[in-house]
């Protein structure tokens, strides 16, 4: 079964169930959003007017914003099995999540994490972090709103998901778009995090070469990391820059690198 399809079971309530198959039912008019798109007539996206939701899955409950992204996926064994997975074999250590959305990687982690460091630098999806962190009773996840880079000074802004309807690449841009503007710090990941870290989980649409600029320390602890790389485009310089790591695909476009023995 499709993750999207399994996860109107995940819905808290009959109402939360209901919203999540409307996000599904959606879909079906993509293509014409799509078209739409093209045609430089966009439709916006009815989805983000459904209203908030809770999911209830392996991982514990999270309630989840009013938006077209669909957070419902990601509560399930389903969804990126291979990170899932990974995430799941910890035994102790510290987890560093980088882009931990609403938190449902960190709160994985932090069942099997002694410590859990998780940053995300929406001001909407920082707050619902928070908000599921305390709702699950994750004593041990200290949480950061900030973006991350080579510097930890001023701030960087960022633009939202396109509102139109249709699928979407990045969930979040540096350039300028249709979506809402915000501005957020940014720090090294460095100042946030000190000691060992024995997984670094890093999904931030693109600038994952600029997170780890700003992580010389951290990487001295040779932690492995969970690293995207969409249509493996940074996949050269990330082999450049962690030189003696390997690179194995374990979901589509998320790679674990290892450090060699």
């Amino acid at each position: 079964m499709h993750p999207a399809l399994r996860a109107i079971g995940y819905g808290d309530s009959l109402r939360d169930k209901a919203v999540i198959a409307a996000h599904v039912a959606a879909v079906g008019a993509f293509p014409v959003g799509i078209a739409a798109r093209k045609a430089g007539r966009p439709i916006p996206d009815p989805r983000a007017k459904l209203g908030g939701y809770k999911v209830r899955g392996p991982a514990g409950v999270f309630a989840c914003p009013a938006s077209s992204k669909p957070y419902f996926v990601e509560v399930g064994h389903g969804y990126e099995p291979g990170m899932c997975r990974v995430v799941e074999e910890l035994e102790g250590g510290v987890f560093v999540d980088v882009g931990a959305s609403v938190g449902f990687i960190a709160a994985r982690a932090a069942r099997r994490a002694e410590r859990v460091f998780a940053i995300e630098p929406h001001p909407v999806r920082f707050e619902y972090l928070e908000r599921n962190v305390e709702m699950n009773g994750l004593t041990n996840v200290t949480c950061f709103q900030c973006a991350l880079g080579s510097r930890s000074e001023g701030s960087i802004v960022l633009y939202d998901l396109d509102p139109s309807l249709g699928p979407h690449r990045l969930d979040a841009s540096t350039k300028p778009g249709p979506g809402e503007r915000f501005e957020v710090p940014l720090r090294r990941l460095d100042d946030l995090v000190e000691g060992e870290v024995s997984l670094l989980k890093i999904d931030v649409e693109g600038a994952e070469l600029d997170v780890l600029a700003g992580a010389e320390r951290l990487l001295e602890s040779r932690p492995r990391i969970i690293v995207e790389s969409q249509r493996h485009r940074t996949l050269p310089d990330l082999r450049r820059l962690l030189p003696t790591y390997s690179f194995v695909e374990i979901d589509t476009d998320n790679f674990l690198a290892s450090p060699a023995a």
